[in-house]
C-alpha cells in the first residue's frame, strides 16, 4: 500500500468560529466519479451550534467547495435540536440517502455527556434523500429506534443483497440514568427504500455487560452479499481496551457472530472489501505513536498483516489525551472532545484505488482532509 494523493477537503484554520471544529467525516463516491464528504461542523466538537455540512468535488479531489452548508433546524416534540452527525451513501444512481444524528438541545447548558450518570442527551435519528448530489435533502423520516435509549448513529445508510436498506447506530443508556449501563451495537432494516424501519436489533452485544462494542463499522461484501463488522472494542471492567474486533453477518443482516479478536490493536476500525475480495480497515491507532492505518487481510478478517500496515496520518506534536492508560467511561467522553484527530473512513474508487477522510489539526481548529490510497 502506498499513499497516492492527499490534500484539504474542509480547511477549518479560515472558517469562521462557528465552524471552527470538524469531525465524524462520511466519504461518499458517487458512481459517476464525483467525490461527496459529509462531517459535523461547529465552534467546538460538541457545541449546540453543531449542524452537518458536506463538501464536493468535481476533479478527484483537486478542489472541494460547500455543496451543503446545514441542515434547517429542527423542533422535536416542542424540543430544539442540533444535527450532530451526519452519513451519506448513494442507494441508487442520482438518489443519496443521507442518515442524520440530531441531539435534543432544548437545554444548551447541558453537556453531550452527563459527567455524573455517564448517560447521554437524548437523540433521535432521521434519513432523507438528496437528489441534487448532497446540495439538498428532503422527504425526513425517522429511524425506528424506539427500543433502546439513547442512540448514537456509527455509519451511513446500507443497500443490502436482498434490497433492504439498513441503519447502523449504538445505544447506550438516558442521560439522568445512573445504573451501571448496558451498551449494544444495532441495527434498522427497511424493506421499503427507506421509507420506513422496522424495530432494531443487536449485531454485538456482551451478555455479561463487561465488553463494549463501540463504533461499530459495517460493510456488505459486493462479492457474496455478506456483511462484515468491526468495532472499537473496551473491557469496562479493567478500564482498558482490548484489540478490535470483527463480526461476519448473513446477507439480510439479521444474523451475526459473536465478534472475535483481529489481533491488532485500535479504535474505530472501518472495513471495506476490495475488488480483489481482501478486506481491508482503516482505524486510529490511538497509542504511542498516534497516526492513523490502513491494514489488510488476505483471509476475509481471520488474520492480518500487520507488517505491511500503511501510516497516512500522524500526529506530530504530542500525545492524545488518555493514551495508553486506564480509562473509565466518563474519560472517554472527556478524551473525544479533546483528541485531535481521527474517525477515518474508506469507500473504493472506480479505479481500484480507496479514498479515505478523516479530521485533524490542533486544540485551535480540526479541519477535514483525504487521501487516495494504491491497495
Amino acid at each position: 500500500m502506498r499513499i497516492l494523493d492527499s490534500g484539504t477537503v474542509y480547511d477549518a484554520t479560515r472558517a469562521p468560529r462557528e465552524r471552527r471544529f470538524c469531525a465524524w467525516t462520511s466519504p461518499c463516491v458517487l458512481r459517476d466519479g464525483r467525490l461527496r464528504v459529509a462531517f459535523h461542523c461547529g465552534s467546538s466538537k460538541q457545541a449546540p451550534d453543531e449542524n452537518t455540512l458536506v463538501c464536493g468535488s468535481d476533479d478527484g479531489g483537486k478542489t472541494w467547495r460547500v455543496v451543503c452548508a446545514g441542515l434547517d433546524p429542527l423542533v422535536v416534540d416542542g424540543k430544539h435540536g442540533s444535527w450532530h452527525d451526519g452519513k451519506i451513501s448513494e442507494i441508487e444512481p442520482g438518489r443519496l440517502m443521507g442518515a442524520f444524528w440530531w441531539l435534543d438541545r432544548s437545554d444548551p447548558t447541558l453537556a453531550m455527556c452527563n459527567p455524573e450518570t455517564t448517560g447521554t442527551l437524548a437523540a433521535r435519528i432521521f434519513v432523507m434523500d438528496s437528489f441534487d448530489a448532497g446540495a439538498t435533502w428532503v422527504n425526513r423520516r425517522e429511524v425506528n429506534v424506539d427500543a433502546f435509549p439513547a442512540v448514537a448513529l456509527m455509519g451511513p445508510p446500507l443497500k443490502l443483497a436482498n434490497g433492504d436498506i439498513g441503519v447502523y447506530s449504538e445505544s447506550w443508556k438516558a442521560y439522568w440514568d445512573a445504573s451501571e449501563g448496558r451498551h449494544h451495537a444495532i441495527l434498522s432494516l427497511s424493506h421499503d427504500g427507506g421509507q420506513t424501519f422496522d424495530p432494531p436489533f443487536a449485531v454485538a452485544n456482551d451478555p455479561d455487560n463487561v465488553v463494549f462494542f463501540w463504533d461499530q463499522r459495517l460493510t456488505v461484501d459486493p462479492h457474496t452479499g455478506k456483511m462484515v463488522g468491526m468495532f472499537w472494542t473496551h473491557d469496562r471492567r479493567i478500564g482498558q481496551d482490548r484489540n478490535a474486533h470483527i463480526a461476519w453477518g448473513s446477507p439480510d443482516g439479521k444474523s451475526w457472530s459473536y465478534p472475535a479478536d483481529t489481533g491488532f490493536a485500535g479504535q474505530i476500525p472501518s472495513p471495506l472489501v476490495l475488488a480483489d475480495g481482501r478486506l481491508m480497515a482503516v482505524y486510529v491507532h490511538r497509542h504511542y505513536p498516534p497516526p492513523l492505518r490502513a491494514i489488510l487481510s488476505p483471509d476475509y478478517g481471520k488474520s492480518w498483516d500487520t507488517a505491511g500496515e500503511l501510516v497516512y496520518y500522524e500526529k506530530k506534536l504530542g500525545d492524545e489525551a488518555g493514551m495508553d492508560s486506564q480509562r473509565a467511561i466518563a474519560d472517554y467522553y472527556a478524551d473525544m472532545a479533546v483528541w485531535s484527530f481521527g474517525h477515518t473512513e474508506a469507500r473504493r474508487m472506480a479505479d481500484g484505488t480507496v479514498f479515505v477522510t478523516y479530521y485533524a489539526g490542533d486544540a485551535d481548529h480540526l479541519s477535514v482532509c483525504w487521501a487516495r490510497l494504491s491497495v
